[in-house]
This record gives C-alpha cells, structure tokens and sequence, in this order.
C-alpha cells in the first residue's frame, strides 16, 4: 500500500523567475553593449521583441 501523501500546493516562483530572467537578458544585452555597441544591443533586443511576439501569436 501507498500510504505516502500528496504533498498539497507547491509555492508561486513565477515572481522570481521572471526578475531573475530580467536581470539576465540586461546582463546579455550590457555584454553585446560593451562588445560590439549601443546599435548592435538595440538591434538585438529589438530583433528577440519581434519573434515573441511572433511566437506567441502564433501559441493563440
């Protein structure tokens, strides 16, 4: 027999996921900023808001 319980709800991180992911993709574009320039960054983060937007038309 399985007398082991279910352990019940499990805690939101979705909060601190999505800060940390924040703090990450500043830091990538900061590193593109440094390494090649401002264009290059702006480029990139423009170029990632295109095909999220993209991608989650296309999830509806």
């Amino acid at each position: 027999m399985n007398d082991r319980k279910h352990p019940g709800r499990v805690e939101d991180f979705t909060d601190a996921f999505l800060v940390s992911f924040g703090l990450i993709v500043f830091i990538i574009l900061l590193t593109i900023h440094a390494m090649l320039g401002f264009l290059w960054a702006l480029a990139c983060a423009y170029a990632c808001d295109k095909a999220m937007a993209r991608w989650s038309r296309k999830s509806d």
